[in-house]
């Protein structure tokens, strides 16, 4: 798989959830503010009984027909949604067979940013439900953004991005994309970085976390000087907090591994807590993504 290229697309996977509506909407503004191409992906999961192949006179023909048809519709549907947002971006669309999660390994390989629309969970619902989007953390060579419906109507520019911080390799490279992410719409930074309670007993603990924090974040203030950025230490749970944190931000930015922090949070014991309680998009960053102040 080939790393991501500058010119690379912000990829948009639609399906016929009503979420994906809000993805295109996110994934049209980034790739216009990237200066970037937009992809609009659709992935078509055929039957057994009914190959992509069949050919005309054959049983099954006409509902082929009809199945590759409605994928085309649903593409240039997002295509037209997203061209209404943006004229002037270059949009392209592609339905392509095969499961999901497959299509989205292929072809998003070759993304800068994949965008997948998700659902908001109740807490009862949380522990039965399972992401589509989760699973391609780390599986990508680029970050994959999770977009709910957003609770109030976000500005192109401004706002709040909050990023997670805990001194890994991930967790520069998510330190980096916020901080991009922040000067390409004109907001503000929140880095945040989450402690076990156990910690805060040590003496010291709150000025050595202070400390640690800041030398993460050495050298992007140089870069991006007109960045207003805050800077927070808390204790408890990784992901709830961060969730707490972001929940009015432009989007909540973390790095797929960690030690023991944000690897755990998204993928171990608590991952629906992060994944399908944030109130706006998640954008995950693989640790190969890496930036440079």
């Amino acid at each position: 798989m080939n790393p991501p290229t500058d010119r690379a697309p912000v990829l948009v996977g639609v399906s016929r959830s009503q979420a994906d509506v809000w993805a295109v909407s996110w994934a049209a503004d980034e790739a216009a503010a990237r200066g970037l191409p937009l992809l609009i992906l659709h992935a078509q999961e055929w039957p057994s009984a009914i190959p992509p192949g069949v050919t005309p006179g054959r049983g099954g023909h006409l509902w082929a027909a009809h199945f590759r048809a409605a994928g085309q519709a649903l593409v240039d549907t997002a295509r037209a949604e997203a061209l209404h947002l943006h004229p002037e971006l270059d949009i392209s669309v592609a339905v392509a067979e095969g499961k999901p999660g497959e299509v989205l390994r292929r072809i998003g390989g070759e993304a800068s940013l994949v965008v997948l629309g998700t659902r908001r969970l109740s807490d009862a619902e949380a522990p039965f439900a399972r992401s589509r989007g989760a699973g391609l953390f780390g599986d990508l060579p680029c970050p994959v953004a999770l977009v709910p419906r957003p609770e109030e109507p976000q500005p192109e520019q401004g706002g709040t991005v909050v990023v997670g911080v805990d001194g890994s390799a991930a967790s520069e490279a998510a330190v980096a994309w916020a901080y991009e992410e922040a000067a390409l719409t004109a907001s503000a930074l929140v880095a945040v970085e989450v402690r076990r309670p156990h910690s805060a007993a040590r003496p010291g603990f709150y000025e050595e976390a202070r400390l640690e924090l800041a030398e993460a974040l050495a050298g992007w203030a140089e870069k991006y000087p007109e960045i207003e950025v805050e800077q927070q230490v808390l204790t408890g749970h990784p992901a709830y907090l961060l969730a707490g944190v972001a929940r009015e931000a432009r989007c909540l930015v973390v790095g797929s591994h960690g030690r023991g922090g944000w690897h755990e949070a998204l993928l171990g014991s608590t991952p629906r807590s992060l994944v399908h309680h944030t109130h706006g998009p998640l954008v995950v960053v693989p640790p190969q993504h890496q930036g440079r102040p």
